[in-house]
């Protein structure tokens, strides 16, 4: 599967929405969510929803690869973890042009959280691009985690592993003790 940049997944998009028929609403997350609308650079091979693809979605995506030439996935997810409330905070994809096609993805923080738990390397490349461009707030960050993340299944050591080491990625040595110390409390 070949990784898409930013741009060929917003090409893709524009041709998914001049092939709907009436409005579809999508919630983008992972590796498209980054590039579509907080500017990350990093390539992806597919798009990742948290939402049912339709048959009508579906039948605009097939037209959309044949019309760009794109082989690009867009499927449900599987397995995702996002805070519990993140459905609240969405933000819809803006400056594409899309008139039928109402994308959304997961406020920056919620993102983040997702693919912190995840931790793959290009997981926290993106998470680290994300906030070069636009600085997460810590604050905001840990306490999400602290009462939004308790909900997924897993080793919650790890989980809490997984976000000190990329607070201290993002924040430094210091913040990432203070985050450390903060979480041992909750247990």
């Amino acid at each position: 599967m070949q990784r898409r940049t930013p741009e060929e997944l917003s090409r893709f998009l524009k041709a998914v929405d001049r092939h709907l028929e009436r409005p579809e609403r999508v919630v983008i997350i992972g590796g498209a969510a980054a590039a579509l609308h907080y500017g990350a650079q990093r390539a992806t091979i597919d798009v990742d929803v948290a939402t049912t693809v339709s048959p009508e979605l579906r039948s605009a995506v097939l037209r959309a690869r044949r019309e760009t030439g794109l082989e690009l996935p867009v499927e449900r997810s599987g397995v995702f973890d996002a805070p519990y409330k993140y459905e609240d905070r969405l933000r819809r994809i803006e400056g594409l042009g899309l008139e039928r096609l109402h994308a959304f993805v997961p406020e920056k923080h919620d993102l983040v959280l997702m693919k912190v738990l995840r931790s793959y390397d290009h997981d926290l490349e993106v998470i680290a691009e994300i906030h070069e461009r636009d600085p997460l707030d810590l604050r905001t960050l840990v306490q999400r985690f602290r009462d939004e993340m308790s909900h997924v299944v897993g080793d919650q050591e790890a989980h809490r592993l997984s976000l000190v080491l990329a607070v201290e990625r993002l924040f430094g040595e210091h913040a990432a003790t203070a985050t450390e110390e903060q979480l041992s409390r909750d247990r």
